[in-house]
């Protein structure tokens, strides 16, 4: 959610274009930043009512690549690149000059966030069955094995936890 409405971004912006204030007395009257004026005044002042709407659209790698270009082709301080852009934080555009700076255009491509959507292979249970041993191959053979000695310990545990009980002290309840 944004910090600033855009009504109240509105207001601030009309308040420094119409009167004599600059941006640091303007910035004082509504008690905030003073480099927050000035980026919302430039990207009023480029794009009007435009600079207010925010869109959730991931930037294109070419789109990021022709602003990190544009920033040192022109020579623009970031504040200027974001107004010209109308991109709402420098953050963003520092993070994109950093990542084409590592890696180029092949860096600014968007990378999927969150958990892999990979689910694990669902594998049927094993069921033992009945053929003679010399019939099995040697990976049924080995499967069997498995599932019997997980057989085997499993009794051996409930039997354990049997003998636990029968062997603990009764207590009055």
């Amino acid at each position: 959610m944004a910090k600033y409405t855009t009504e109240f971004k509105l207001s601030v912006i009309q308040h420094y274009l119409s009167n004599a204030d600059g941006f640091s007395r303007t910035s004082a009257k509504f008690e905030i930043p003073r480099n927050y004026v000035r980026s919302w005044v430039a990207a009023y002042r480029l794009h009007g009512m435009e600079s207010f709407k925010t869109s959730q659209v991931c930037a294109s790698p070419e789109f990021k690549a022709s602003v990190v270009k544009a920033i040192k082709k022109q020579r623009l301080s970031i504040n200027q690149a974001c107004a010209q852009f109308n991109i709402s934080g420098a953050a963003t555009i520092l993070r994109w000059q950093r990542l084409y700076n590592e890696g180029g255009i092949s860096a600014l491509i968007d990378k999927p966030r969150g958990r892999t959507k990979s689910m694990p292979i669902k594998t049927e249970p094993f069921k033992p069955t009945n053929k003679p041993v010399t019939d099995m191959s040697p990976k049924e053979l080995a499967r069997e094995l498995e599932y019997r000695r997980a057989e085997v310990a499993y009794l051996k545990k409930l039997d354990a936890l049997i003998q636990e009980q029968k062997l603990a002290p009764k207590t009055k309840g």
